[in-house]
């Protein structure tokens, strides 16, 4: 997916939970929004860019995706080439995928 429609999404995410929480719980509330919400590959794309930076993030959706980060399988960013929990390599090719049997 689009990193900016990531990083626009976290963001309005944020703005709802800054009204709806209060600052203190806010980061909490759009973590957790995020870890029930956004499939595997989402929240791994928004980690990556936060680890490189966050640019465009706000800063409350620094807070909630470093939280994210702390507590998410996908916390655990592989090697490249290597199998992620999330089962990206499977996704790509590089799974256990059954191989079509031959006919006789």
């Amino acid at each position: 997916m689009n990193i900016d429609l990531l990083v626009k999404m976290a963001n309005e995410i944020g703005d709802f939970f800054a009204a709806e929480s209060g600052p203190a719980n806010a980061p909490r509330d759009v973590a957790g929004h995020l870890r029930r919400y956004w499939e595997p590959r989402m929240r791994k794309q928004i980690i990556e860019h936060y680890r490189r930076g966050g640019a465009g993030l706000s800063e409350l959706s620094v807070k909630a995706v470093e939280i994210l980060a702390s507590t998410s399988p996908a916390a655990a960013v592989p090697a490249q080439g290597s199998a992620s929990p999330d089962g990206a390599a499977a996704a790509a090719g590089g799974g256990t995928q059954p191989k079509p049997q031959a006919k006789a």
